[in-house]
């Protein structure tokens, strides 16, 4: 059942939702985020004790609203935070992981030469970089939001009319612009790209129809990556 958070409103009323529901994943805690470190996709960033709680955690809610060994089509991210938080989820709802579709269009996004950096010596050399709204400045040699929201459009032409249920386990940020582009959420004045509001780590948001409710966690991110 969603939680008390309720629907999350959508402005812009432009959607590109394929049909079915999509229950979009934030992977649980790693020990860069624990550490306030940018992560990079290409290294395994693996999930703490609390990561791996939240990724039970994500699969009891899932397991609670679509049953044991729900029939539904996994999509992941392909790096190793994501694919740790999916073989957890999988572990509870009775799935198998080899069947996930491995991606790195859902990847986070690229911070160039920042990854594996501190925040605060990345913040010490360029300033600042978290913003209030917990999203990243983007990096000069890394991705911008418009390059993130190309790739997520090309993964739901990718996805088509399958309909169905869908598992889909990804990151904070790019999350936010897939949900963004999925729930028809307003493009953000300065980056270009539709952005959702924050969630959690270990969050899950549903989407279907072109609106979103938060199915598990809160509308309160903290992390980001």
């Amino acid at each position: 059942m969603p939680d008390s958070d309720g629907v999350l409103t959508t402005m812009s009323g432009t959607t590109d939702c394929p049909p079915g529901r999509f229950f979009i994943l934030r992977h649980g805690e790693t020990v860069f985020n624990l550490t306030h470190r940018l992560q990079s996709n290409t290294i395994h960033t693996p999930l703490t004790r609390l990561g791996c709680e939240q990724a039970l955690q994500m699969g009891a809610a899932l397991k609670q609203g679509l049953g044991l060994a729900p029939k539904v089509t996994l999509h992941v991210s392909d790096t190793g935070r994501a694919l740790q938080t999916l073989a957890l989820i999988c572990e509870e709802l009775g799935l198998d992981w080899f069947a996930a579709r491995r991606t790195m269009d859902l990847k986070e996004i690229d911070m160039g030469s920042w990854c594996l950096r501190s925040y605060a010596d990345v913040e010490a050399e360029f300033g600042p970089i978290r913003l209030p709204d917990h999203l990243l400045r983007p990096a000069p040699d890394g991705e911008n939001y418009v390059t993130i929201a190309a790739r997520l459009r090309r993964w739901l032409r990718f996805v088509g009319n399958e309909g169905g249920d869908h598992i889909v386990v990804m990151h904070g940020i790019s999350s936010r612009v897939l949900r963004g582009i999925m729930a028809g959420y307003p493009v953000h004045p300065e980056f270009g790209a539709p952005v959702a509001p924050s969630l959690v780590q270990g969050s899950i948001a549903l989407v279907a129809d072109g609106a979103e409710q938060v199915f598990h966690g809160s509308t309160q991110g903290t992390e980001h990556a």
